[in-house]
């Protein structure tokens, strides 16, 4: 109750704010609450088309990126292609630069960005605005996006468009060609599906001069986000947890479990990681893993880790009933504010973002275009540290639909009430089937608790 509370108070302060500006007459048709509120399309088909009057936007990224990380991703190439534009930014940090925080102040934001996982903090704080009108007033061309990407969004913002994806992701398989080389394996290949990996995965486990190495080890928080069946941790139709289905046991044991038994992997779990699963330090670092997943960005981030040993990409495995589809995409969307007084320029740099010639550069550099030209895609990590790695391998599968989740409040973040559980499973401590059911039960409880306050 209080957090509904809270965001409830957030809102009445900016719409207070807002009709303060325009004035006493106009104060109640505005404030109203009707159609021209505002992530209606009050504004968004009447406003002039940009001049080339010198503007301000400013940007929020709910991702906590740094100001150097913007430049480098857009920030540099929005300034030279709108030189009338003038970028703010503004880094979400803890303290006064909080998103909460913020909307407590007299500041705006133009325009704000996240992941698939944290782009849902534009609702949360009421920040949403339907670019519906705007999109069809400059022209912008969404059919040319994987329409994957587009379908989730607007089914987060009630068929209308809150965000626009700009950056893509998923999930492949990267590879230590040297472990390979030390057990004489061939390497992965891709289209295997996941017996096929696991029995790959075997022949590079094992101990060679006195060293363990583990065939392969997922990513745990990934396996369950973008888990290929596209199920949801809460079910939009029952607002409770999905940890019931049977699917989650069938994931588990297949991109966990079996691999997890080989006495190997817990060697490797308490000598590197101290009873926690291997994670990306263990395959990067310590180098005694053999194939760990991966988004595009792992090269770009961690170049220099990434430069120490030999290694290459494939597809990522698929089920036998999902032959072709692999991982969830985890696309970054960008929105334009419902306070935003510069939404004509904000429309027209998002315009830019998911342009050929800036998604070109974005490919080229090692990322994930969000376009379906198959020319773009094919010239991914040319002009990287890494050009010639197989980053077609993103391509390869059809990408599982985006799950689509219900809008509820928990207590507990419910991808931790199963995650939280996997080394019990592991060391015996608990069975998969009594560690689901607590999940479940676990954020059903903290759901209901929520609700009741």
């Amino acid at each position: 109750m209080v957090s509904h509370i809270k965001e409830g108070v957030f809102k009445l302060i900016r719409k207070l704010k807002y009709c303060m500006l325009i004035g006493a007459i106009a104060w109640l048709p505005a404030c109203s609450g009707g159609s021209g509120g505002p992530s209606g399309p009050s504004d968004g088909g009447n406003a002039e088309k940009p001049s080339d009057e010198p503007v301000e936007l400013v940007f929020y990224s709910i991702a906590r990126d740094s100001e150097e990380s913007f430049n480098e991703r857009m920030g540099n190439d929005i300034r030279q292609k709108f030189p009338n534009v003038t970028i703010k930014y503004i880094q979400r940090t803890a303290g006064e630069t909080d998103l909460e925080q913020i909307l407590l102040t007299d500041q705006k934001i133009d325009m704000i960005w996240g992941s698939q996982a944290t782009w849902g903090s534009v609702l949360k704080y009421g920040l949403e605005y339907d670019m519906t009108e705007l999109i069809k007033k400059h022209d912008v061309d969404l059919s040319r996006i994987e329409p994957g990407l587009v379908e989730a969004i607007k089914q987060r913002s009630d068929g209308g468009m809150y965000g626009i994806p700009y950056e893509n992701s998923t999930m492949a398989i990267y590879y230590n060609k040297d472990i390979f080389d030390k057990f004489g394996v061939e390497y992965p290949k891709d289209g295997m599906t996941w017996d096929e990996f696991y029995e790959l995965a075997r022949k590079v486990t094992g101990s060679i001069d006195g060293q363990d190495y583990i065939g392969y080890s997922p990513s745990q928080n990934h396996m369950v986000l973008m888990n290929p069946y596209s199920l949801p941790l809460i079910d939009p139709a029952t607002g409770r947890s999905t940890y019931g289905d049977v699917r989650w046991k069938t994931i588990l044991e297949t991109e966990l479990l079996r691999f997890a038994k080989d006495p190997v992997y817990k060697s490797a779990m308490d000598k590197y990681r101290k009873g926690k699963l291997p994670d990306t330090n263990t395959f990067l670092k310590d180098r005694v893993v053999a194939m760990y997943p991966g988004g595009p960005l792992t090269p770009i981030v961690l170049a220099s880790e990434m430069a120490a040993f030999n290694w290459d990409l494939v597809a990522a495995p698929t089920y036998e009933d999902r032959q072709g589809t692999g991982f969830q995409s985890y696309p970054n969307y960008i929105s334009i504010t419902n306070m935003s007084e510069h939404k004509d320029e904000a429309m027209e740099v998002i315009k830019f973002l998911i342009s050929d010639e800036y998604q070109t550069k974005l490919s080229r550099s090692g990322n994930m275009t969000v376009l379906r030209n198959e020319q773009i895609q094919k010239q991914m990590g040319e002009d990287g540290a890494f050009k010639g790695k197989n980053y077609s391998a993103y391509f390869y599968n059809k990408l599982a639909p985006i799950a689509q989740g219900a809008n509820v409040q928990t207590d507990k973040d419910p991808l931790y009430s199963i995650t939280n559980r996997l080394v019990p499973i592991i060391n015996g401590e608990i069975d998969i089937n009594t560690a689901l059911r607590q999940a479940e039960e676990e954020v059903n409880m903290g759901i209901k608790a929520v609700s009741s306050r």
